[in-house]
């Protein structure tokens, strides 16, 4: 079979709850905590004094399962709608896994999309495009440690937004770790299946992939070449907002909210850890990381004990201001702005996301200034022989928000963890 390459126009991983299935036997009720490590990682950590911002859908603060540690922030879609049945659905039941995994964290819900029982779901984000990079800043600026990005559509999200990635850096800057669920196309037609996603796509954010009882890729998940990890996805013990109670969900954007609550149990025990480092430590420890990467499940599912206790080894690394240079490179596995993903159906492999690539991209981009200067055009080429797909395939290499000492909220940047300044981190052994 002919390998072909995947450029993705526009985001395309819809991620619901109740549209991805598997074909495999329910796991039992309650599996994705000990399929993590959990129960033994509560020794270690529960999550004290970390609050965990779930951008969203907007939560049910009374909801049982959240336990009384939920707090609701603004809309960002300015609805006045928290009165009906199907408001905060899908927010809620994230949240609820959250604290599953991080039952001394907190929650903050910030609404950006709408559920989709919403009779103007088909609006979503759209009504507010910067919905989530205020939503994001918002968090950043009101004390989240950890910030969990369950969404993601077609509808909702046009593809690569600057703004949003100016938030994204202005919250890394201040320490806060980002996850995103890479969407659940996994199952879909050859070159549906690995299509370009935002927010997860973005660099920074740690994207998570579902996973099922065995450890392998869900049916519906993503394959990506920017997946960090994953997280368990199916037969999902969650909330139902539309009752006290819970009910078994799955999807990608479920694998995120435990990885955040993973990281919120890190974080309590090690806040001077970088997001580069707690990354780092979450790959190093998951389940299939000494056997190296893999396009559908990152480096495996996440193991909580283990990263914990591999999290107590690391010095914190210096703290620096943003650099004149500029970020925008993934500091994790992933596209680096040299997106180019090859594929055969669902059996993507990541290209260009070595310190190589960097380079040739910095060697272009050098070239491309001295015939500009020359007076000349030219019509560039990826590092790959191919063109680049424009924006949304990753423009964001040098991204306009990296300018000297520059905020994108018109706010001080003093020196604080900027992950995309630091050596890379060592080969997994």
């Amino acid at each position: 079979m002919s390998k072909h390459i995947v450029t993705g126009a526009f985001l395309a991983a819809t991620l619901t709850l109740s549209t991805a299935t598997t074909a495999s036997a329910a796991p039992p009720q309650g599996w994705e905590l000990p399929a993590m490590s959990v129960p033994a990682a509560h020794a270690i950590s529960q999550g004290e004094g970390v609050t965990v911002a779930v951008i969203d859908t907007g939560i049910r603060t009374d909801h049982p399962a959240l336990k009384g540690r939920a707090t609701e922030g603004p809309d960002f879609l300015k609805a006045n709608d928290k009165s009906q049945p199907w408001y905060g659905g899908h927010g809620t039941a994230m949240a609820s896994s959250v604290l599953d995994v991080a039952p001394r964290a907190k929650v903050l819900g910030l609404r950006v999309i709408r559920d989709e029982d919403d009779p103007n779901y088909q609006g979503g984000r759209l009504s507010n495009p910067d919905a989530l990079s205020q939503a994001i800043a918002y968090a950043t600026d009101h004390g989240a440690d950890v910030i969990s990005l369950s969404i993601g559509s077609r509808q909702s999200f046009g593809g690569y937004q600057v703004g949003d990635v100016k938030a994204i850096d202005y919250a890394l800057s201040k320490g806060v770790t980002i996850f995103g669920a890479v969407g659940n196309l996994g199952d879909k037609r050859a070159g549906h299946d690995n299509a370009i996603s935002y927010p997860s796509a973005y660099p920074g954010v740690i994207t998570v992939s579902a996973s099922t009882q065995d450890g392998s890729r869900a049916s519906f998940s993503s394959v990506h070449s920017y997946i960090d990890i994953a997280a368990p996805g199916v037969a999902i013990n969650e909330a139902d907002s539309r009752s006290s109670g819970r009910t078994s969900g799955e999807g990608t954007s479920t694998a995120c909210a435990l990885a955040a609550g993973v990281s919120a149990l890190i974080v309590s025990k090690y806040p001077d850890l970088t997001p580069r480092q707690v990354e780092a430590v979450l790959e190093r420890t998951a389940s299939h990381a000494t056997r190296g990467y893999s396009a559908e499940t990152g480096y495996g599912v996440i193991n909580a004990e283990a990263a914990l206790q591999a999290a107590a080894k690391l010095t914190p690394e210096e703290k620096v201001a943003i650099g004149e240079t500029g970020t925008g490179l993934h500091f994790g596995p992933g596209d680096d702005g040299t997106p180019k993903t090859y594929s055969q159906g669902v059996d993507s492999f990541k290209v260009g996301v070595s310190a190589v690539g960097a380079l040739i991209t910095l060697f272009l981009l050098l070239g491309g200034f001295w015939l500009f200067k020359s007076g000349r055009r030219v019509q560039a080429q990826g590092p790959w022989g191919v063109e680049p797909s424009g924006p949304v395939a990753y423009a964001q290499s040098v991204p306009p928000s990296a300018l000297p000492q520059q905020n994108p909220y018109q706010q001080p940047a003093p020196p604080e963890h900027n992950p995309y300044q630091q050596p890379a981190p060592p080969p997994r052994q």
